[in-house]
């Protein structure tokens, strides 16, 4: 999918394919421990891998739809079917914040967060700050949700109707 990259990795080279790999997400929630554990000390920069179940038949046939509000592992995911042709990305722009970080105590009840590394695509696209700018763009208009339509919904459904022929 990508990988997430820190300035001392990046500064002192690397090959995207030998970073930490991170291939499948958690089946249970006590699996979660293990899983901080794991990544808790090791350099940040990390590789983010699918499960590579292959080709499907739906493949190229799915809408996304993003907003000002799709971040993070929603841009991730985006970025790759948009970049992979496994979906037409619909709606508007989305925010480009995609920054892996760390909190730290500072006191006095305040916690200062610091980016840690930053995410790029696996053809080396950094998302943030550019965020996921869909192939169909369609503002949320107000009066047709006062009127109890969806304009980006909508068209996302009369995109998902032409792939489907």
């Amino acid at each position: 999918m990508g990988y997430s990259l820190t300035r001392k990795r990046r500064e002192r080279g690397y090959r995207r394919e030998e970073l930490t790999r991170f291939g499948r997400i958690p089946s249970h929630k006590a699996t979660l421990i293990w899983l901080a554990a794991r990544y808790a000390f090791v350099e940040k920069s990390i590789l983010v891998v699918t499960e590579g179940l292959g080709q499907r038949r739906f493949h190229g046939r799915v809408v996304l739809l993003v907003n000002e509000h799709t971040a993070s592992a929603g841009e991730m995911v985006s970025a790759f079917a948009e970049e992979n042709n496994l979906a037409t990305i619909v709606g508007t722009k989305t925010p480009g914040r995609l920054l892996s970080g760390s909190a730290y105590k500072v006191g006095h009840g305040y916690i200062l967060g610091l980016p840690v590394a930053g995410y790029l695509t696996w053809q080396g696209r950094m998302l943030e700050n550019n965020g996921i700018v869909p192939k169909f763009s369609i503002e949320l208009s107000r009066d047709a949700l006062r009127e109890g339509r969806d304009t980006q919904l909508e068209t996302a459904v009369q995109v998902a109707k032409q792939l489907l022929g």
